[in-house]
């Protein structure tokens, strides 16, 4: 008679490390990739619209509830970073999140390029218009992905 055991233990612990390891790099990647899009929200066109420059200088990250970067420094005028995000968003199991915000209450809006109803026409600047963040996502959203596999695909 032959008896084989198989301890199950060892394989246990390695796993939970190589899911660490692979969380950790995501999360790290996810920083990247999310650091990135802000500053093209910011810099491609269309622009973030600029008058005062509190727009431009209101942009935060956030990765898994954790600020990560403000872009208070952007703007040509005095801008104001969003305060605190975490508390308000409900945690998510299993997932890794990240999310930029405009912090000022005409941010949408302008965003939108829609107000009360009536489309703007006429940015300050010709290089900025609506939709500063959207585009980026649905220009860039490949090259975001792509950053975060590779800081997994670096384990």
């Amino acid at each position: 008679m032959i008896k084989v055991d198989f301890d199950t233990s060892d394989f246990k612990v390695r796993s939970m490390q190589v899911k660490a390891r692979i969380n950790g790099a995501t999360i790290n990647g996810m920083e990247v990739a999310m650091r990135q899009f802000m500053q093209d929200a910011l810099e491609e066109v269309p622009k973030c619209p600029v008058k005062t420059g509190a727009l431009a200088g209101s942009h935060s990250i956030f990765v898994n509830g954790m600020l990560v970067a403000v872009s208070a420094k952007k703007g040509p005028g005095i801008g104001e970073a969003t305060p605190r995000l975490a508390p308000f968003l409900p945690p998510k199991r299993n997932v890794i999140e990240g999310i930029l915000v405009a912090h000022k209450p005409y941010a949408a809006t302008q965003h939108e390029g829609i107000r009360l109803g009536t489309f703007y026409q006429n940015y300050t600047n010709p290089q900025s218009g609506p939709k500063w963040v959207l585009a980026k996502l649905l220009k860039n959203g490949q090259r975001y992905l792509s950053k975060i596999s590779r800081k997994v695909k670096a384990l």
